[in-house]
């Protein structure tokens, strides 16, 4: 179930479609992810992506700007109610684009936990992806 979630997760990092015009909304798209939370130095970015494929854009909220991921190291904790903690770790690094504002940035577990029925996920870890 775990590697199931952590495969969920890092879909819901990464995957998406390429950029698309202002009137989209990836945020309500069917089959969009939770949005997740990137901290970039002293500038944070809510990313939400859609669509599949593994690694692809996440769309910036209320922008029409796109991290592409470069480089991942994520890891996703799930802690089924009443259970003990099952931990995964994703890494994963790709040729970036030549041109775009290179980022470093960070998941922080308390801005990307969610709470269900079954229990709390939790994604954590860094990124270095491209701006544009």
């Amino acid at each position: 179930m775990l590697k199931r979630l952590g495969i969920l997760a890092l879909l819901t990092l990464v995957v998406g479609v390429a950029v698309q015009t202002a009137s989209a909304d990836p945020v309500n798209a069917k089959g969009g992810s939770p949005i997740l939370t990137l901290v970039c130095g002293n500038d944070s970015y809510q990313v939400v992506s859609n669509g599949n494929g593994i690694p692809t854009p996440a769309h910036v909220v209320d922008s029409t700007a796109v991290f592409i991921p470069v480089t991942l190291d994520l890891t996703f904790s799930f802690t089924p109610t009443g259970g003990t903690p099952e931990i995964d770790t994703q890494t994963l690094a790709k040729k970036g684009p030549a041109n775009g504002k290179i980022l470093s940035c960070s998941l922080p577990a308390e801005l990307n936990t969610f709470t269900f029925p079954e229990g709390t996920f939790t994604i954590s870890g860094s990124v270095t992806a491209v701006l544009a």
